[in-house]
Order: structure tokens, then C-alpha cells, then sequence
């Protein structure tokens, strides 16, 4: 889901490890020596932040805690310097953060990252910016603190990373973190990367057994925490040749069938249902690769667009894996839009694909993630129907799954017209019985093979 780097400015009196930083970046690039645009805005429990606008591309999206209590000048000092790489950068208070959580009264523990994850996505739809950049928590001191706390706690593919500068001892009590979710799948150690800088002589307590880069004491905080960042602010650039471009995730099968499903994801992205699914069918031994829609489809892509992209995966795993039997899988967003994708499928490629498992399925399809959606919203009047596009599909190859409990699906619509329809406990989560559902799609999708045969 891809990196390009950045150059450094200049590093006064740095440690040999900055300047090891400072070696590592290409030579091409370049800094943007603009003045950056600070804006006041109201952050939810963040209460007001400085965004400060990146003066050139945007190639990353930061949270920066300021480094004492209240956000100063030396705060938006780095706030600039990061936003001078592509950054765009929220500037939060540390103690008006603090203050704000002790007032919310209904939480015995809070999920900081999500405080990170609201702001970015209105952010970033504002700044119109043509890829999705999960948020990368920055901080010193106890926001250093707060960052690897974050990062703990998120689920997979919500943080891009934690960049920690000699955290404090100890984290306010207000804060309060939550434990990391254990419903939720998130790999092997951190959700994402985590970097720590210390000042050499200094004693900050370490939140990771990894080493971490060491700064001379009289190198600046700025440049510290720039060297640290910018290796991790990276662009997507698209290639016909490959599929480096594409926000996929492999998951291929240690014991390996013929069977290859590719699995795209809801609007909130590889995190939650879409992934653990994928991860049961994996263990079933189903080669399965992960979409992730709110990467993909942050900026428009028209139908045609995706399927040009899904032959392009299809093709591509196909000839890797070895696989004979592809399924498609999506999820609410990605069950929507899979119809049209299929459809659209060059004739040759449309033949191998034996199986579309439809999770959540709706009346209307999007073909941008809206920022609204994440808060229960209706389709916007760009969203097309998805029965006439269904109805060119052959209905032996499709399933249609939906919740007893949920109100905006189209499966009891299609009974009686040769489509798999099948009916789960619970609302658009289906009670969080996921396993069971992989074993639906994969008994089901076995059915069709063998009939095919």
C-alpha cells in the first residue's frame, strides 16, 4: 500500500544517527521552502488544533502533540518543518486533551486513535487529496507517550505509525488508554511502525524493546523529530506493469488449494470484519487477497476503473499462486461495487471467476468513500443501482449474506431468483461469528465448483 522519501533541511550539531538518516534519502528529492498555512479548527475531543497545510504534495497525514502542556511556537516550529516534507500536521493541545477525556463521563477508557482517525478523514476530504493517508502519531515528552499508546491499542491498518521523542515516565491518568480490542485481528506485534529517538544522556523511559535511534543532546527537537517522520511520509504512484500501486494485502495459504478469493473491503478499510474473514478463509486454505477500499476508492474510481484494476489482480495472483477457482468477496462498500466490477471483466477473466460472496449488500453503490458514510449517512445521489447490474450476473455463482437485524440490504429482495441467500443473526456485523461465515462462503463456493465440474 510504496515509499518515497524526502530530504532533511539542514541538522544542526546532530548525533551520527541523524546524519545516518539524513544519508539515507534519495538524492532527487526535494524540500518545499514555502511559508506553510496554519488554520485554527475545531478537533472534536482534541478541542481546537493548528492544521498546518503541507506546502507542497501531500505525503502523509500527522497528529503532533505539543511537547509541554500547552501547544507553543516550538510546536508549530515542527508542525512547519514536517508539513515542509508533505506533511499535513494536527497540532494538538496535550492538557486541553487531557481535560476533554476526564469529561467524557460514558467511557471508563478511551480509544485514542479514533480521536486521530475522525480528524484525518475530515481532513483529508477537505484537502482534496487524491490518497488516503492513515494517521502517523507524533510526540516528545508525555505526547511521545500518548503516540505509543495509540499505536497499542489500534486495530490493524488504522495508524500508519507512532513516531515517539524521549517520552516522559509516566502518562496522565486522564488519558486513560484502552487495551487493543481482542475481537479484532491484528497481526503479529504493532499495527503499524513505530519509531523512537532518546537524547543520548537522557533518561526517558522506553515504550519498545527495539533500539532507538540516538540524537546528541544538543541536536534540535525539530530536526529530531523530522529525522524520525520523514522516512515514513510517502506517495503512491500507479504502474500498468505491476500492482505496487493498489492498497492489497496478501494473505496466501500455508497449505495451499487452487482456490483464490479476493476480498473487498467495507469503507472503514482492512481492519475489522473484511480482514478476520479473510484471515478464516486463509487458514481454510484459501489463498486470499485483501482490498482495501478506503484507499482505493478515497479518490473516484468509476466502475470501469475498478475492473480494469480487478482483471489486474486477478490476472496477477492467478499466475503467481497458481489458482484454478477464484471467488469474489466484498463487504457493505465493497459488496456494492462488486457487481459492476464483475461485469466489466474482460470475457476471458469473468470465466474464472466461479463464486461472488455479497456481505452486507445494499441497493446503491458508491464509487468514492464519503466521509458522511462513517456516520450512518445514505448513498449520495452519485451512487448507482446495484439490482440491474446484478441481474447480469449468473445467479448460481452468487451468494447474498445479510443480518436479521439489519434495515438498508437488498438480499430478501432476491430471494426466489436462484441467488444463495443467507440468513445470519444479528445486524451488518452479523454478530461477530466470523469463522461460521467463512464457512458459509466457502461451502457454498465449493458447491458451485463441483457443480462446474
Amino acid at each position: 500500500m510504496t515509499i518515497r522519501f524526502t530530504t532533511l533541511p539542514h541538522i544542526v550539531a546532530a548525533s551520527a544517527a541523524l546524519f545516518a538518516c539524513i544519508a539515507s534519502l534519495p538524492a532527487h528529492a526535494t524540500i518545499n521552502t514555502a511559508p506553510a498555512t496554519v488554520t485554527h479548527v475545531s478537533g472534536g475531543r482534541y478541542g481546537e488544533v493548528a492544521v498546518t497545510k503541507p506546502t507542497g504534495q501531500m505525503r502523509g497525514f500527522a497528529v503532533l502533540f505539543s511537547a509541554h502542556e500547552h501547544w507553543a511556537d516550538e510546536d508549530q516550529a515542527r508542525a512547519d518543518a514536517l508539513a515542509k516534507h508533505g506533511a499535513m500536521v494536527v497540532g494538538v493541545d496535550t492538557s486541553r486533551y487531557a481535560t476533554n477525556l476526564a469529561a467524557v463521563k460514558t467511557e471508563t477508557c478511551h480509544k485514542l486513535y479514533s480521536d486521530a482517525e475522525a480528524i484525518g478523514h475530515q481532513l483529508e476530504r477537505q484537502q482534496e487529496s487524491n490518497q488516503y493517508f492513515a494517521p502517523i502519531a507524533i510526540g516528545s515528552g508525555e505526547g511521545a507517550l500518548i503516540a505509543a499508546r495509540m499505536l497499542a491499542q489500534a486495530p490493524a491498518n488504522t495508524l500508519a505509525g507512532a513516531v515517539s521523542l524521549d517520552p516522559a515516565a509516566q502518562l496522565d491518568a486522564r488519558f486513560e488508554p484502552c487495551a487493543a480490542d481482542p475481537k479484532l485481528s491484528r497481526g503479529t506485534g504493532l499495527p503499524g511502525f513505530f519509531e523512537q529517538g532518546v537524547t543520548r544522556g537522557g533518561t526517558g523511559a522506553s515504550a519498545s524493546t527495539s533500539t532507538p535511534h540516538a540524537f546528541a543532546p544538543d541536536a534540535a527537537g525539530t530536526d529530531k523529530l523530522v529525522a524520525l517522520t520523514t522516512p515514513h511520509l510517502r506517495i503512491v504512484t500507479e504502474s500498468e506493469e505491476d500492482i505496487s500501486d493498489l492498497p492489497l494485502v496478501e494473505l496466501p495459504a500455508a497449505h495451499p488449494t487452487d482456490m483464490l478469493a479476493i476480498v473487498i473491503s467495507g469503507d472503514g478499510g482492512w481492519r475489522d470484519l473484511d480482514k478476520t474473514i479473510a484471515e478464516a478463509l486463509q487458514k481454510d486454505g484459501v489463498a486470499v487477497v485483501g482490498w482495501d477500499s478506503l484507499r482505493y476508492f478515497w479518490s473516484e474510481k468509476p466502475p470501469a476503473q475498478t475492473s480494469h484494476d480487478l482483471a489486474r489482480v486477478i490476472k496477477a495472483y492467478s499466475a503467481r499462486w497458481h489458482a484454478k477457482h477464484i471467488a469474489l468477496v466484498g463487504y457493505s462498500f465493497g459488496a456494492d461495487v462488486m457487481p459492476f466490477a464483475y461485469n466489466r471483466l474482460p470475457d476471458a477473466l469473468r470465466a474464472k471467476v466461479s463464486y461472488m460472496s455479497l456481505l452486507g449488500f445494499a441497493p446503491d453503490a458508491d464509487f468514492q468513500i464519503r466521509v458522511t458514510g462513517w456516520l450512518g449517512m445514505p448513498a449520495s445521489d452519485k451512487a448507482l443501482p446495484v439490482k440491474p447490474e446484478l441481474a447480469r450476473v449468473p445467479p448460481s455463482i452468487v451468494q447474498c449474506v445479510y443480518g436479521a437485524d439489519e434495515k438498508d440490504t437488498l438480499c430478501p429482495t432476491l430471494v426466489n431468483t436462484g441467488i444463495d441467500i443467507v440468513k445470519t443473526t444479528g445486524n451488518h456485523h452479523f454478530d461477530g461469528d466470523y469463522d461460521a461465515l467463512a464457512g458459509k462462503i466457502i461451502a457454498g463456493w465449493k458447491k458451485e465448483i463441483a457443480a462446474r465440474e
